[in-house]
This record gives structure tokens, sequence and C-alpha cells, in this order.
């Protein structure tokens, strides 16, 4: 079929048309995709899918035709779904022992959602360019430090205050949600609000009504040192302690940041609020103030970035890709952590894991971007070369038993951490978009590949 055989004789008007037969290998009987005046009112716009019934010769009755809205509700529905997250229409699971069915289906047939979804996200964001005017430079491209989040976050929060509710309501109530995700407080019961930056090198203060008092630490792409944030915590207090009876304390984080870190944190008393939070709060806002718009499309470039890893093949994977793959990594191995390594070729970003050791050494597996690789730590004062060639030779004996491919470093290192073999990047990757769920499949094989060097009797 071709666009002349589309019909126009049927109740739904098309106005604009896909002759889907020649965009769909499995489309079937369906043969157009059409947006046009609507069956039940010429007045009205619906989307319908055109069905051939091959056996009648004719335009079927199963035809759907479903107004415009409800096909952007199902959209919502449906990558809410492939995401893990949950949409404005608050979906819920009605059959339990059906979702790892659906879960498996998913992740076996993204190749076919995860390039639509990629052009989706483009056509709204170059319609979000042309509407908000977001190709004027925004303001958050160049105020990038530490410094800047600080003063936003307290401009915002200073918003929060009862007196500023008739300037800007949309505002007033932005402040007062964001207050309440960093303390815990009920909107309602939030008043008066006075707020500060550099107190004893604390990033924000903020006293609430008469009897609560907040801090905050604030990162953007560096992380915690020094123990600094016991030390702040010390200082609050020392100084509150007889003053304010809800002491509150919050890390906000607008990079990525390992989970480790994280719960080292919360270890320490502090809330950790990340980007997503953030997001949550200042997608609710319906106002126009530039500053915020900036702010939350800022932040939401960051999100999409480091969620690409999931649309993008591995060797276009940049600084965010693997950030976002390797927080994937942390909802299903035992991480240890990951972060940057610098090294005189340029560094990486590297991850490690599954350290299993001896009364010699210590083997583990670290991903350095597309290398994965088997490690060793050694810290006797044997001969160095001795050692990794002892378990290299272990290694490659293993493997074959296994029938898993691991090949020889270029070359060998001499120092504490030396690479022994490496897994070649198809297998540990596939070709294409990665499937998760089946590289953590993998993982789990080369992960007993060092328990049995490990335990190896020669």
């Amino acid at each position: 079929m071709s666009y002349k055989d589309i019909p126009l004789h049927l109740s739904h008007k098309p106005i604009v048309s896909v002759d889907y037969s020649e965009k769909d290998a499995y489309a079937g009987d369906a043969k157009f995709l059409s947006i046009g005046r609507a069956t039940w009112n010429p007045e009205d716009l619906s989307a319908k899918i055109l069905r051939w019934a091959e056996n009648g010769g004719k335009w079927s009755r199963q035809s759907e035709e479903i107004p415009l809205w409800r096909v952007l509700d199902l959209a919502k529905l449906l990558i809410a779904t492939i995401t893990g997250k949950q949409s404005s229409l608050k979906e819920e699971i009605v059959k339990d022992e059906d979702l790892e069915f659906l879960k498996s289906y998913i992740n076996d047939n993204m190749e076919l959602y995860a390039p639509r979804i990629k052009e989706i996200s483009e056509l709204i964001n170059a319609s979000c360019q042309t509407t908000s005017n977001s190709k004027t430079p925004n303001i958050f491209s160049y105020a990038t430090s530490e410094l800047s989040q600080d003063a936003i976050l307290s401009w915002l929060i200073k918003w929060a205050d009862d007196t500023y509710i008739h300037d800007d309501k949309d505002l007033c109530m932005l402040g007062k949600t964001l207050l309440s995700l960093l303390t815990g407080l009920e909107k309602e019961e939030i008043h008066t609000v006075d707020v500060g930056r550099q107190w004893y090198n604390i990033d924000v203060w903020v006293e609430i009504n008469e009897d609560a008092f907040l801090i905050i630490e604030d990162k953007t792409g560096t992380t915690i040192h020094d123990d600094q944030l016991n030390r702040y915590r010390k200082i609050v207090e020392d100084e509150y302690k007889d003053k304010r009876q809800k002491l509150f304390y919050a890390y906000v984080k607008t990079g990525n940041e390992p989970s480790s870190i994280e719960k080292a944190i919360q270890a320490q008393g502090y809330n950790t609020i990340n980007r997503q939070d953030l997001l949550s709060v200042l997608n609710i806002y319906k106002g126009r103030n530039p500053l915020v718009i900036d702010y939350r499309l800022h932040l939401q470039e960051i999100e999409d970035a480091t969620n690409s890893y999931k649309s993008l093949p591995v060797d276009k994977w940049q600084w965010y890709e693997w950030q976002g793959f390797y927080k994937e990594l942390e909802k299903h191995i035992d991480v240890e952590s990951w972060s940057y390594v610098a090294n005189p070729a340029g560094g990486f970003l590297g991850l490690w894991w599954n350290f299993v050791e001896n009364d010699e050494i210590r083997m583990y597996l670290q991903f350095e971007e597309m290398k994965l690789c088997y490690k060793i730590e050694y810290n006797g004062d044997g001969n160095r070369s001795d050692v990794r060639w002892k378990y290299y030779s272990r290694l490659m004996k293993v493997s074959e038993k296994n029938e898993i491919r691991i090949e020889k470093p270029l070359r060998f290192g001499a120092g504490t951490y030396m690479t022994i073999g490496i897994v070649p990047t198809e297998d540990v990757f596939g070709i294409g978009l990665v499937n998760v769920d089946e590289l953590i499949d993998k993982l789990k094989c080369y992960e007993q590949i060092v328990k049995q060097c490990i335990s190896f009797e020669e």
C-alpha cells in the first residue's frame, strides 16, 4: 500500500498520516497511523491505527481510535514502566506474578523501544528550545561552581518565608516544598525563614520558625573530605543545642556519586538529596521565573546524559554515560566503589568489586570503562613478577576450563595493583545497545573465576 491508499471514506478523516507498513517490520495488518478528525465529533481530533483485513478485503473494524491526550498518557505509562519510575498517572501493579515477565519482555525488546524513545526525547527537547527560548544561554552553563549552587538554593529557600506568598505564590510554595525535602518538615509548618552562607565554612544555614535549624553541605562534582561533615555537625550542636529543638543536616549532590559514599554520609546523620530529588521538586513548579527554569533545565541535561547509556552503544559513552552505567550496576552487584582514576594515559572512570583474598594477594574485578580487568593487589616483599605470573597462569587455566575468553594485557605492571587479564569488550557488552540483564549474568560468571583462582590448587 502507499499513501494514496489511505481510506478517506471512513468516519475518521485523516489529516496527517504515516504509511506504517513501511516503518515497522511487525506491522502486520496495521497499514497506517493517522491523526485526523474524530469519529465521534469532526471538531475533535483523534489518533487511529488503520488496519486492513486481508480475508475480508476491507478496512477492519478492529482499527483503534484514541483521543490524542490518551495516546500521550499511554506513552507516559510505557516510558515509566521502562525506566522504573512512577508517572503522574500513579500507575499500580495489577498482577505481581507477571511483573518479572513484564521486565524480561521489555529488556528483550529494548532495541525496538530505545531509538523511538530517544527520538521522542529529541523532538520534545527541540520543541522546548523553541517554546522556552532555551537557545538563549543558560546561566548555569557558566555558573557551574558550588558557590553558584549555594546561591540558587539559598535564594529558593528564602522564598519559603510566608512574607513572600503574595509576591509570587508559585515561588513561595516551591521554596516550602524544597525546604520540606531537606528537613522532612511539612510545608504547612514552615512560616519564617532566614538564610545565610559560609558560616564556619558551612555552605548554607537556615533558621526555620523559632525552633528549627538546618545546614546544607552542597556539592556539584566534588565529594566530602577531611571529616568535614562531622565537624559541621559538632559546630551546630555546640552553637544551637540549647537554642533550637530541631536540628537538620542535609547533603545535596547534583552530580553522580557512588552509593558507598551516600551510605557513609547517611551514617553521619545527614539527609542525602540527589539530583532526582531536586528535579522532583522543581518539576512541580508551574511558574515562569527564568532562574528556576534554567536551573531545572541544567539539572535535567545532566540527568538525560547520565541515562543515555540506555540508548547509545557502548563505544559512544562518555563521562555521564559511564556514571549512569555504574549507578545501574550498583543495583545488581556488590560494588565497593567507583571514581576517576588518574594515569599517564589520561585516566579513566573505574569501578571495582568482588574482592576475594588468600594469605598472599587480593584478587578482584575492575571496569576501566570499556575494559573489564582481572586485578591482583600484592603488598608482600616477594618478587612481584613471580607473583603476577603465578596468578596469571591460574587465571588462564581456570578461564579455559570454564570456556571464558580472557586475554593477556599488552604489558604487565609491577606495582601494588596489577592487571593480569582482560575480558574482550564484545564478550562483556555485546553488539549495539547494552542488555543490562544479560551483562549482569556474565559478571556473575566472571566473579566465579576470581573465587576459583583464589582457591586454585596447583
